[in-house]
């Protein structure tokens, strides 16, 4: 994909969504971007903050178990607390979703479009990277013409939650490729030292 412009943004798991903030604000001289409570459904859902210095942004998420599981406490009960997801900016989502596609890359739903303050937002989340990871990557399009978003949008976080609280209720892990037809060297080989 030639046209990934960086890293948009890191998505933490985290038990204590106020204690996080704090380490992040007031040690670490982060600033808050932008803040949603009960994020996802009726079923289950999440409290989000994201914090910002200089151009590395951070998404702290907790968990809001409410009929079921809210996906955040599943991924810390089964990989600890920390990394869920990275989310690359692109110039173009569509090209890059066809490109990746067209490599057998799965997608956990379909685009998601909004708009915060500033511009327009698209971004789609990958399945995870590898078996028995939750580790997933997320697209994201901020800049369109002379128009750039800059924080998030509720409506399109929330339809991701939902895709993956979907794929959660089914019980079916999946991954970003099938492994299983894939040209991808699974046994592990031995490493060749350095001289």
């Amino acid at each position: 994909m030639n046209q990934a412009t960086g890293i948009d943004h890191i998505t933490l798991c985290v038990k204590n969504l106020e204690a996080a903030e704090y380490l992040f604000t007031k040690i670490l001289g982060f600033e808050v971007l932008w803040s949603a409570r009960d994020v996802g459904s009726d079923k289950s859902s999440m409290d989000t903050v994201v914090v910002q210095r200089g151009n590395a942004k951070i998404a702290l998420m907790q968990g809001r178990d409410k009929v079921m599981k809210s996906q955040i406490s599943e991924f810390i009960e089964k990989y600890g607390q920390g990394v869920q997801h990275f989310a690359l900016e692109v110039e173009d989502i569509e090209v890059a979703c066809r490109e990746w596609e067209a490599h057998g890359v799965k997608f956990s739903g379909p685009l998601k479009e909004g708009r915060d303050g500033f511009g327009p937002l698209k971004q789609r989340f990958t399945y995870p990277l590898f078996p028995g990871s939750g580790l997933f990557i997320e697209l994201t399009q901020r800049r369109h013409g002379e128009e750039k978003a800059k924080t998030f949008v509720r409506s399109t976080v929330e339809a991701l939650y939902k895709d993956i609280e979907r794929d959660q209720a089914s019980g079916i892990e999946r991954t970003i490729i099938d492994y299983d037809s894939s040209p991808i060297p699974m046994e592990k080989r031995p490493l060749k030292q350095a001289s």
